[in-house]
């Protein structure tokens, strides 16, 4: 077995979610409640394989482009 059992019981978890959301009668509390359930089951999840969190966008600064020299005598 390749994760733990941890691991299967988030997934059997998750499908369960999946079917909840799938009802026709459901409001969007109950939805958004879903949602959230799912999205902190996928955080335990990546805990579980022992995956580290993504890494920030390093985003270089733009320098300011130089200006083309105006008319000058």
């Amino acid at each position: 077995m390749r994760w733990t059992p941890q691991y299967h019981s988030c997934c059997k978890l998750q499908n369960k979610i999946l079917a909840m959301a799938d009802a026709k009668d459901i409001s969007p509390t109950q939805m958004a409640s879903l949602v959230t359930s799912y999205d902190r089951l996928e955080e335990r999840k990546r805990i579980l394989r022992m995956k580290p969190l993504p890494k920030a966008i390093d985003v270089p600064q733009k320098s300011k482009l130089a200006r083309p020299a105006t008319f000058s005598e």
